[in-house]
C-alpha cells in the first residue's frame, strides 16, 4: 500500500518543566519503580544531559514504554535498544531552548560489555528519595552514583571523563567503606582498594592504568562465579554491538528532492537541529556518484580505441554507478555505529529519472537496472516549486526542460511508499514545518508499528 504522508500542523513543544512531572507522575500510577542515575541536580527546571537516564526492573520495561506512548502530545519516534537497556526517543518534548525531541534511556542492569557489576535491585534497595520542585524521584546513593560514574568510563569506554571526576573523587573520601562494599563483589577487594586509593589521590594516570586489571578481574570473577550466565550475558552483548551496527533497521533515511534553487539545503540544515534527538544520530549524508579513478579510467580508455570517445564516456558512466550502487549499500550497513537519521539530497533510484544530473550518459536500460537495486529511503518529499503551474520562488517561470523534469519526478515520488509533495514557493520556514511533520509521523509509524509487535497494546492483547 503506497500512502502520501500528510503534513500536519505544527504543535507546541511541551518545555521540560512540565514534561518531567507528568512522566515521573505516570511511573507512579503504573507502578513503574524507578530512579534517576544522574545529572538531575537541576530538576525539574532543566535538564544538565543530553538524555535521561532512568533505572528500572527489566520486567517493567513494557509498561515504562506504556507509559510514553501514552502520554498526551508526546510521540515516541524513535526505539532501540542493547544488552541492558533501551533508548526512547520522544517528540513534542525539548531539554534545551531549540528542540523538541528529548532521549530517555532505561537501565535495568549496570555492566562492562556482558559482565554485571552493579544490579538494579542493589541501586533500587539503597536509592534515597529527592525532592525537588514539587518533583520527588529516587536517585542512586552517593557510593552508588559514584561508581557508575566512574566504571561506566573508565572500566566500559576505556577512558576517564573528567566532568565527573570532582564529584567521584569526594564521593570515594566521603564514602570509602560504602565504594569498597559496592566494588568488592565484581572486581575483588585488592583491585576495589587500588581503584580506591587511586581515585581518593586523584591520580588520573594511575587510574587509567588500572583499566586492563579491572577489566580483567571483573570478567574472571564473572565466569568463575556463574560460567553460564557470564558466558551468555558477554555474547548477548556482543550480539547486540552486531545487530546495532550492522543491521540496516537501524538507519532511517528521508530523501528530499527539488529542482538547484528551492532551498533543499537551507531546509535540511534546518531540520537537523530541531531533530536533535529524535535518533541517536541526527545527521545529512551526499551519496552523490564520484567520478571513476585515473586509474580506472587509464585501465578503460586504455583498452578502447581513440576514436570510440562516446563509447569510453557510456563505459566510465556504467563504472561510476556501480561504484555509486556499492558505496550506498556499503554505507548502509558499516556506515554508522548507532541508530541514525540521516538526510540526502539525491538517491541511485532517481538514475532513470534524470541521468544527466548525476553525470550518467550510459544505456538507459541499464540505469532503469541500478534504480531499482539501490537502497530505498523511508520516506521521500519532493519540493515543487511549480505549485501545480505557478511561477517558482524568485519569479521565474519554470523552463520547459525544468517542468518536465519536475513532471518526471512527481511521477517517479508517486510510486514510492511513503513519500509528500511540498510546495515549494511557500516561505522557507514553512516549508521546513511541512517536512518537519511529514518526518515525524514517519517515525512515529514505524516505531509504533516496532513496538507493538514486540510490547503490544492491552487493547491488542483482548484482540488475540
Amino acid at each position: 500500500m503506497r500512502e502520501a504522508l500528510l503534513p500536519q500542523s505544527e504543535r507546541q513543544c511541551l518545555p521540560f518543566s512540565e514534561f518531567l512531572p507528568r512522566l515521573f507522575q505516570s511511573f507512579a500510577e503504573e507502578g513503574v519503580r524507578f530512579c534517576v542515575l544522574r545529572n538531575y541536580e537541576g530538576f525539574p527546571a532543566k535538564n544538565d544531559g543530553n538524555d535521561l537516564d532512568i533505572l528500572i526492573h527489566r520486567r517493567d520495561l513494557a509498561r515504562a514504554l506504556g507509559v510514553l506512548r501514552s502520554l498526551e502530545s508526546i510521540r515516541l519516534v524513535n526505539y532501540t535498544d542493547m544488552n541492558v537497556f533501551a533508548s526512547a526517543y520522544l517528540e513534542g518534548a525539548c531539554a534545551a531552548a531549540g528542540f523538541r525531541c528529548i532521549q530517555v534511556d532505561f537501565f535495568w542492569s549496570i555492566a562492562s560489555k556482558g559482565p554485571e557489576y552493579l544490579s538494579a535491585d542493589d541501586l533500587l534497595q539503597a536509592a534515597r528519595q529527592r525532592h525537588a520542585g514539587g518533583v520527588s524521584f529516587l536517585v542512586p546513593s552517593p557510593a552508588h552514583e559514584a561508581v557508575i560514574s566512574l566504571c561506566a568510563h573508565v572500566v566500559y569506554g576505556g577512558f576517564l571523563k573528567e566532568k565527573y571526576f570532582p564529584k567521584v573523587r569526594q564521593a570515594f573520601i566521603s564514602n570509602r567503606s560504602e565504594v569498597l562494599a559496592a566494588l568488592q563483589p565484581p572486581f575483588g577487594m585488592r583491585a576495589a582498594r587500588r581503584l580506591v586509593d587511586a581515585v581518593t589521590e586523584g591520580d588520573l594516570r594511575k587510574i587509567l592504568g588500572l583499566i586492563r586489571p579491572l577489566r580483567v578481574a571483573l570478567n574472571l570473577r564473572c565466569l568463575l562465579r556463574e560460567p553460564l550466565r557470564g558466558t551468555i550475558e558477554t555474547a548477548r552483548y556482543y550480539w547486540s554491538v552486531i545487530r546495532s551496527r550492522y543491521s540496516p533497521k537501524q538507519i532511517e533515511t528521508v530523501c528530499i528532492l527539488g529542482p538547484d534553487g528551492c532551498g533543499k539545503a537551507a531546509i535540511i540544515d534546518g531540520l537537523i537541529p530541531v531533530l536533535h534527538s529524535a535518533a541517536k544520530v541526527v545527521d545529512k549524508f551526499d551519496f552523490r556518484p564520484r567520478p571513476a579513478s585515473g586509474r580506472e579510467l587509464s585501465e578503460i580508455n586504455g583498452s578502447m580505441d581513440s576514436r570510440a570517445g562516446a563509447s569510453s564516456s557510456s563505459l566510465s558512466s556504467m563504472v561510476n554507478a556501480v561504484q555509486w550502487l556499492l558505496r550506498e549499500w556499503k554505507n548502509q550497513f558499516f556506515g554508522r555505529r548507532e541508530l541514525t537519521l540521516r538526510f540526502v539530497e539525491d538517491c541511485g533510484q532517481q538514475l532513470s529519472v534524470d541521468p544527466e544530473n548525476y553525470g550518467y550518459h550510459g544505456p538507459v536500460w541499464f540505469a532503469r537496472l541500478l534504480g531499482k537495486l539501490f537502497p530505498s529511503p523511508d520516506l521521500w518529499i519532493l519540493l515543487d516549486p511549480a505549485g501545480g503551474g505557478l511561477q517558482s520562488r524568485d519569479g521565474e517561470v519554470p523552463s520547459p526542460e525544468t517542468l518536465r523534469l519536475q513532471e518526471a519526478c512527481r511521477c517517479f515520488v508517486k510510486t514510492r511508499k511513503k513519500y509528500v509533495i511540498l510546495d515549494a514557493s511557500k516561505p522557507v520556514a514553512n516549508v521546513m514545518e511541512e517536512a518537519y511533520a511529514a518526518i515525524i509521523e514517519m517515525l512515529a509509524q514505524r516505531t509504533e508499528s516496532q513496538l507493538e509487535n514486540r510490547f503490544p497494546s492491552p487493547q491488542r492483547k483482548a484482540a488475540n
